[in-house]
């Protein structure tokens, strides 16, 4: 039998050592956390031993088996590894996040949302624009609100939240304040981020009819305070390439834009530019420096990888998502892209756009027949064969985006970990929830040696210490597994 123990322990030097420099300190409470290392503090000398030892923490009722060993990670490289083991066990250990899903708040269609996360190895997800957090007329909770509670109630742990912007009252004199204080009530209510669609140049208009540009210095105020509240921006500008090109059967994206008319911008008496909508951004990116912004669908801008490299050397405060744009990506030379992941390995996060309504949406869709819960896993693992194997020309995994094939990029497990996991732990340490870990029973008595080849340890789900506690850095070289046993008293 399993008990879930809450997470109240922080290590951060080595356990065992009790020097006032090097100590471990536990958290009285209700149980045992592993909430991160200290980077700066933890010196190892030597990974190639374990140690276990039993402990009584205040308000248990039980003692404690607590096994702590710490495992030697792979030395950096770039070889390619095909296919990836490491990658197969963050996956059944569920450590990977999604930091790009749209999911309707409603317990049936989170029911199917974890299903599928629980299948594909997804252990947190994002879910990109939950609400705005005005309150009803009659004072009633926010969309927000109402979201974010439903899946803290019944899949805490699962879900972080983004928030988005109310732009009633645009051309009031006093909207930026009113914005400003949008921020604040999301911050305090739990909101991650800020979501912004890409209706900013290309839908949303002011009371002149005129389009509200993202780089509108009324918004200034808003990114600003992100940076001051820790809020990331996800923000999503512009649209592929060929959504500006002629409506008609010669544009590669015509399925795609056939049962989407309103995707269309073509129309230059209508619609801003492509590229003046990326460079719109890009400015807002500079005027910011402190605040950093989720450039979506790979900064925006999949079809350009010079342009997309070039940003994110100008802005350190730019990052890049993968959502919804891995068919476009891996048009290009594989060879070219492996070496910009490698290259801006600390600015790419996992994402993938998948959308769970009453259908599903896989990336993108259309008016083809709805895709069922198989189809979604075989949408992740064509995510997993492209960032993880050397395989080349095969069909990617969203049809409806273009007739074509993609190559694999056979990324090395240390720049895999950083975009799977890693990155957006860094990105979300603020508001990622504390772990959990699972003891299980003890029903014999045997010596604590270190070994670990107890047939109970098997049994012992592990949590690991490798995170620094104050901004969430990733030490997967110091990586500290944990495993709980709960004596039989």
């Amino acid at each position: 039998m399993q008990s879930s123990i809450p997470a109240n322990l922080v290590v951060d030097t080595p356990i065992g050592d009790r020097t006032p420099r090097n100590r471990a300190r536990f958290a009285s409470g209700t149980g045992l956390a592993v909430a991160g290392v200290s980077g700066s503090e933890w010196i190892i000398r030597s990974v190639r031993f374990g140690l276990a030892f039993m402990m009584n923490l205040p308000r248990l009722s039980m003692p404690l088996l607590l096994s702590v060993y710490f495992v030697a990670q792979a030395s950096e490289s770039d070889s390619p590894a095909t296919p990836n083991n490491d990658a197969h066990t963050w996956r059944d250990l569920h450590r990977l996040i999604d930091l790009h899903q749209h999911i309707n708040l409603t317990p049936e269609h989170l029911q199917r949302a974890v299903r599928i996360m629980d299948r594909a190895g997804i252990g947190l997800t994002v879910n990109l624009g939950t609400g705005t957090v005005t309150r009803g007329a009659d004072g009633a909770p926010s969309t927000f609100e109402r979201g974010k509670a439903l899946t803290d109630r019944l899949y805490p742990g699962r879900f972080l939240h983004y928030m988005i912007l109310d732009y009633s009252g645009w051309d009031d004199t006093d909207w930026s304040e009113r914005a400003m204080a949008q921020l604040e009530e999301g911050h305090r209510l739990g909101a991650a981020g800020l979501k912004e669609f890409k209706r900013l140049g290309l839908y949303l208009r002011d009371g002149a009819g005129k389009l509200i540009r993202v780089d509108d210095p009324k918004l200034d105020p808003v990114w600003r305070r992100c940076g001051e509240l820790g809020m990331p921006v996800s923000i999503h500008v512009a649209d592929p390439k060929a959504f500006w090109q002629p409506y008609d059967e010669s544009n590669e994206r015509w399925k795609e834009l056939r049962d989407h008319k309103n995707w269309w911008f073509g129309d230059a008496t209508v619609y801003p530019g492509w590229k003046e909508l990326l460079e719109a951004l890009n400015r807002v990116v500079a005027r910011h420096p402190q605040t950093t912004f989720v450039g979506v669908h790979f900064a925006n801008n999949a079809e350009e990888l010079e342009w997309v490299d070039a940003s994110l050397d100008r802005y350190p405060n730019l990052m890049a998502d993968l959502a919804a744009r891995i068919p476009e990506i891996g048009r290009h030379d594989p060879v070219a892209v492996r070496r910009l992941f490698v290259k801006h390995q600390d600015r790419i996060l996992f994402g993938t756009d998948f959308m769970v309504y009453d259908r599903l949406i896989l990336g993108s869709s259309g008016n083809e027949p709805p895709p069922s819960d198989e189809d979604a896993q075989v949408f992740f693992e064509k995510h997993w064969r492209w960032l993880e194997t050397n395989d080349r020309n095969w069909p990617h995994m969203t049809p409806i985006q273009g007739d074509w094939t993609i190559s694999s990029i056979g990324l090395p497990s240390p720049v895999l970990r950083k975009i799977y996991f890693d990155n957006a732990r860094k990105l979300l340490a603020r508001s990622l929830p504390l772990p959990t870990l699972r003891a299980v029973r003890i029903e014999r008595d045997f010596p604590l040696t270190g070994a670990l080849t107890e047939p109970e340890w098997t049994q012992a789900a592990p949590g690991y210490i490798e995170y620094a506690t104050q901004d969430g850095t990733a030490r997967p070289e110091l990586s500290t597994r944990v495993q709980i046993g709960r004596a039989h008293v």
